[in-house]
């Protein structure tokens, strides 16, 4: 009865099962659901009908429901490839990636060759940072599939996000071979030559990647910096400009405009200028500090700081303002009987972490942590900090109440001839020498110790700066 009800018998369910797949390649996906329910109807254990309904409702957005039926065929033939695939898709579109993860990781257990299992539980692994997992798998793919572009692109990604430039470059432009422009590979590319010091390179990619898309923010910002390093203002200042269009309300890239334009006169580089400066900076900061720039001022700093206290044996409790990755940080570490460290950039102070030698890292404002702290300390540092503040009036003001009494307060800044303070068009301002030593008697500060220095190179010229010690009295 119930097969003349349905109007075929279970030795039709094949030719009724192909229909039905017609149907949902056709966009017919109701009437490709209703047969297929039919099926399910006459032969509930017909594994490939219940597969492919979770297919259709997939198509038609239902994932959850396709996640019930990929699992109600995966119990009745739990060695069933499609649908353990399937079961992974579904499982994405949900966000349920561990889930998803273990559905392909099954998967391939039954068959170690399926090339598409693979590259997506690559791919999730890639998402969940789970990097050297990841890489396992795409180069088991690239063995068999040399020429395949999404497998050549995210080892490129992985080996980027592991640091491995130069292996990151050689999959990404096997990449570039196998398909036309593709403009996040020519970002990342310029990114990696940015890295390694190759400037010219990394603004020909980035420009590259411009052409494919002129509305790419990310390559009017880093074309934005490399011009900054290349001392082009004006081509900086377009990129720039260029970025605020399409970001009106991004305040680091507004600060931008405004620093290159020389439009106003500029107080403080705001903080979403300082973080955003140094999340990008912060994997390859010390290197291109301490070898392209040739940094000293870590132990510069120590030497003048050591120097007043005729290197008596001393144990303080330090506070590192701005400690970035904590070069600053490491010569004082053998004085400190606590060493805290205070910076905006996230990444900066991961890299700080990494080095073990603070006892708190606090990602914050100076001036707030300044403003907010009940803890008193014997020397605070600021080590590249007064280059990013204008007025320093707030921040002599707090660090005289955040010392003990003859506490130290030792800092750098670069070197004005006219005016008190001025923007740069580096980004970096100075300070005239008149100008900080009265702050320090406003502030009742001594000036114990002063030193005029170069503290880096910048496009193979010196930068001249201050360097100053002063004591609260």
């Amino acid at each position: 009865m119930k097969k003349a009800t349905l109007g075929f018998s279970d030795s039709h369910l094949p030719i009724q099962l192909n229909l039905a797949n017609i149907y949902k390649i056709q966009g017919l996906y109701d009437k490709a659901a209703e047969l297929l329910q039919k099926i399910i109807q006459l032969n509930p254990d017909y594994v490939p009908a219940l597969n492919n309904l979770g297919t259709v409702l997939y198509a038609r957005g239902k994932f959850e429901d396709a996640v019930n039926l990929y699992h109600r065929a995966l119990q009745k033939k739990p060695d069933y490839i499609d649908a353990y695939y399937n079961l992974g898709l579904a499982l994405i579109k949900q966000n349920k990636l561990d889930e998803a993860c273990s559905a392909y990781q099954t998967l391939l257990t039954y068959s170690s060759s399926h090339f598409a299992a693979r590259f997506h539980l690559a791919s999730i692994l890639i998402q969940q940072e789970k990097i050297d997992e990841a890489l396992k798998h795409l180069l088991l793919i690239e063995k068999e599939h040399p020429f395949h572009f999404e497998t050549q692109s995210n080892l490129g990604t992985c080996y980027l996000k592991k640091g491995l430039l130069g292996e990151a470059k050689s999959h990404y432009l096997k990449a570039l071979e196998l398909t036309a422009e593709d403009m996040q590979i020519l970002f990342n590319l310029g990114v990696i030559n940015s890295q390694q010091g190759h400037m010219d390179n990394a603004i020909q990619y980035y420009q590259r990647a411009l052409r494919v898309n002129p509305d790419f923010f990310p390559a009017h910002n880093n074309l934005g910096i490399a011009f900054i390093i290349k001392q082009h203002a004006g081509f900086a200042l377009h990129h720039f400009q260029e970025a605020l269009r399409l970001e009106p309300h991004n305040e680091a890239i507004q600060y931008t405009v405004k620093m290159l334009a020389q439009s106003e006169r500029l107080l403080a580089a705001p903080p979403a200028y300082i973080t955003s400066l140094f999340d990008a900076y912060a994997d390859h900061y010390e290197p291109h500090l301490l070898v392209a720039l040739d940094y000293i001022l870590p132990n510069q700093l120590k030497e003048i700081v050591l120097a007043e206290i005729n290197n008596q044996e001393i144990s303080w409790d330090i506070l590192d303002l701005g400690c970035g990755t904590g070069l600053c940080g490491v010569p004082f570490k053998a004085y400190a009987k606590s060493l805290t460290g205070v910076d905006l950039s996230e990444k900066m102070l991961d890299v700080a972490r990494e080095k073990n030698i603070y006892d708190a890292l606090i990602q914050q404002n100076v001036l707030m942590f300044l403003t907010d702290q009940k803890e008193k300390y014997d020397l605070i540092l600021a080590g590249d900090v007064l280059v990013y503040l204008g007025d320093l009036q707030e921040l002599f003001q707090k660090s005289y109440y955040t010392l003990r009494l003859g506490g130290l307060f030792a800092f750098n800044t670069e070197i004005s001839e006219g005016m008190d303070y001025r923007m740069n068009q580096s980004g970096r301002f100075s300070h005239q020498n008149l100008y900080l030593e009265e702050l320090s008697e406003k502030n009742h500060f001594s000036v114990v110790s002063y030193k005029r220095l170069i503290t880096r190179m910048q496009n193979n010229e010196p930068v001249h700066g201050h360097l100053y010690v002063l004591k609260k009295i």
